[in-house]
């Protein structure tokens, strides 16, 4: 009695590293990677997550959010009538005792991608830092960097929703990095939770330790001229 042949099992292809799209817009085009990777990151970020290169600089993911978020920056001040010295104290007495120039809201603008560049680094390395004091770091801050970037680069899109915008893009970028760090470091919600909170205080101490140095630094020059 002859025995039935067992079906041949078709082969798995292995999950390919390569992604997400934008890293590859040299092959793909620079708009199709754009929009590819905009639509992946905001409806199936788990998937996109899963096949980010573990190693690579992190130069592209900073050109992406920052493109992005002055984007929608100039968006909203610029084009939707809006003034940037909105986001000032509107108390004569503190603008006057503040000394803020004439032309503040020019600078604003000029200085926002700086600081979008700035917050980048600091988030990125607050929870890198985070991380290794957990021992739960297991890849170079490149990768932590890259997760950031392209889940608020992704989530300043939200911006441009009337009203709400700022809320859900808070929101989204809180949720790209959850999935992002679930995806890639395992960590689950609890252990998100605390992670979050303790790269908040890092965070904290940075931009105080930053402003007490750029303190010093005035009065320092101050006293020389």
């Amino acid at each position: 009695m002859s025995t039935m042949e067992e079906p041949e099992q078709p082969q798995l292809s292995p999950l390919i590293i390569d992604g997400p799209p934008w890293e590859k817009k040299h092959e793909i085009g620079f708009f199709v990677a754009f929009v590819e990777t905009l639509k992946a990151f905001l409806f199936k970020p788990a998937e996109t997550f899963s096949v980010m290169r573990r190693v690579s600089g992190f130069g592209d993911a900073l050109v992406y959010t920052l493109a992005i978020q002055v984007f929608t920056f100039i968006w909203t001040f610029a084009i939707g009538d809006a003034d940037p010295e909105m986001l000032l104290p509107q108390d004569p007495e503190i603008r006057d005792m503040l000394q803020l120039p004439d032309n503040i809201s020019q600078i604003m603008v000029l200085i926002y991608p700086f600081s979008v560049i700035l917050l980048q680094f600091v988030s990125a390395y607050s929870v890198h830092t985070a991380l290794k004091w957990r021992d739960l770091q297991t890849y170079d801050f490149s990768l932590i960097f890259r997760i950031f970037a392209y889940s608020t680069g992704t989530a300043g899109v939200l911006t441009l929703v009337p009203v709400l915008g700022g809320v859900l893009s808070l929101v989204m970028t809180i949720y790209l990095s959850y999935v992002g760090l679930k995806t890639i470091y395992g960590l689950d919600a609890n252990s998100f939770t605390i992670t979050a909170l303790l790269a908040v205080v890092i965070t904290f101490g940075l931009y105080i330790v930053l402003i007490v140095g750029v303190t010093i630094a005035l009065l320092f020059f101050s006293l020389l001229a």
